[in-house]
């Protein structure tokens, strides 16, 4: 009778586990498409296989900084595509015109070039920093790079700054620059699937608190050390405007951590959770302290898409937080099946309009009236 007893509340508990990690993946709830027919997608010329899954905003001048790549090679890792060695490029986008710039790298020292996250340190001349995955002596190398914008001389040029590789990082993802420096990375897989393509799967698909948030700061060298731990899928970072809030996504607990940065120490103490409706990926902090974040909210689209872009569509979703600082409520501002624009991955505003670009899929989605 006992036995019979365990059996069946061991059961009723598996079942339960099961319901909730489904409902999780997004597998019960219904997509209701909200904002597409007020948005247009825009592609820089000659840019067709550049997907911008990050990006930073310069409001007094009006420009986006982004991150692009032939990001197929994510899936694997392998980055070769096609049988060809593809490179990323940094773009410089006047978000009123709606007109793109590429920039040309000035004396960076390394052979690939492939930017995932982006940082800017506002200035007299902005500096970039930038998570990077290049091969050295044949393996991928994840780093952080540091680039200056030398637009007042020549618009189209980044000079190189300086390249941070360290022990701790895993998948290096997004960055957040404090100063020149210090600044906070987060690496988003322990396992990479080159390394090892079981325990990547496993630790996705079982959400492991294996991910962390590095604080890297620079005396006579760079040195890096764990901040915070036993995250899932550390991602996205963003701070408040002045730097005394930090937010953290994490992707497979659907929420975003709020922490209180101490501006001299830069100790982080935990304050609250935003939860999402969907796999939080990136997140940005708006001009009005406003909080953006974009994800996937179905799980099971992404993975196909993400395995093979070109023929399957994922959906996207973007919310907004008003009071990030004291208020989790929030707004859903887009939300789509993934017909123009697959897979979001960062959502920013500017003057009114929303930006969406996406881990896969190339260009900017501009959209009007929806924040």
């Amino acid at each position: 009778m006992l036995n019979s007893v365990l059996l069946c509340c061991l059961l009723v508990f598996v079942g339960a586990y099961l319901i909730q990690y489904l409902a999780d993946t997004g597998l019960f709830r219904k997509i209701e498409p909200y904002g597409l027919d007020r948005c247009h997608l825009v592609v820089p010329e000659g840019g067709e296989t550049q997907a911008f899954e990050d990006l930073a905003i310069d409001y007094e001048k009006g420009v986006a900084y982004l991150p692009g790549d032939d990001r197929r090679w994510w899936f694997s890792f392998n980055q070769s595509i096609d049988g060809i060695e593809k490179h990323g490029h940094i773009y410089l986008l006047n978000i009123q015109e709606e007109k793109f710039h590429r920039f040309q790298l000035v004396d960076y020292q390394y052979e690939h070039f492939h930017p995932i996250g982006i940082g800017l340190l506002k200035g007299k001349e902005n500096r970039l920093f930038m998570t990077n995955h290049r091969k050295e002596n044949g393996a991928i190398v994840g780093t952080v790079e540091i680039f200056q914008d030398d637009s007042t001389s020549n618009e189209n040029q980044l000079k190189f700054i300086d390249s941070v590789v360290h022990p701790l990082f895993t998948t290096p993802d997004d960055v957040l620059p404090i100063d020149e420096n210090t600044f906070f990375v987060t690496n988003v897989y322990h396992y990479r699937k080159d390394y090892s393509s079981f325990l990547h799967t496993f630790e996705i698909a079982t959400r492991r608190p294996w991910t962390n948030l590095l604080l890297c700061s620079k005396k006579s060298q760079w040195d890096c050390s764990t901040v915070v731990d036993r995250i899932a899928m550390a991602n996205g970072l963003a701070a408040s405007l002045d730097l005394k809030t930090i937010y953290m996504a994490a992707s497979t607990e659907k929420r975003i951590y709020v922490f209180q940065h101490d501006l001299q120490s830069h100790a982080l103490t935990f304050r609250r959770f935003l939860s999402t409706p969907f796999i939080t990926d990136n997140i940005f902090v708006n001009d009005r302290d406003e909080l953006i974040a974009a994800g996937h909210p179905y799980a099971i689209s992404f993975l196909q898409h993400e395995k093979n872009p070109r023929e399957h569509r994922a959906h996207s979703e973007v919310v907004l937080f008003s009071r990030p600082k004291s208020n989790s409520t929030y707004k859903n501002v887009f939300l789509s099946n993934g017909e123009i624009l697959s897979a979001s991955t960062v959502g920013a505003s500017f003057n009114g309009k929303l930006l969406i670009g996406a881990l896969f899929d190339s260009g900017i989605l501009f959209c009007d009236d929806l924040l």
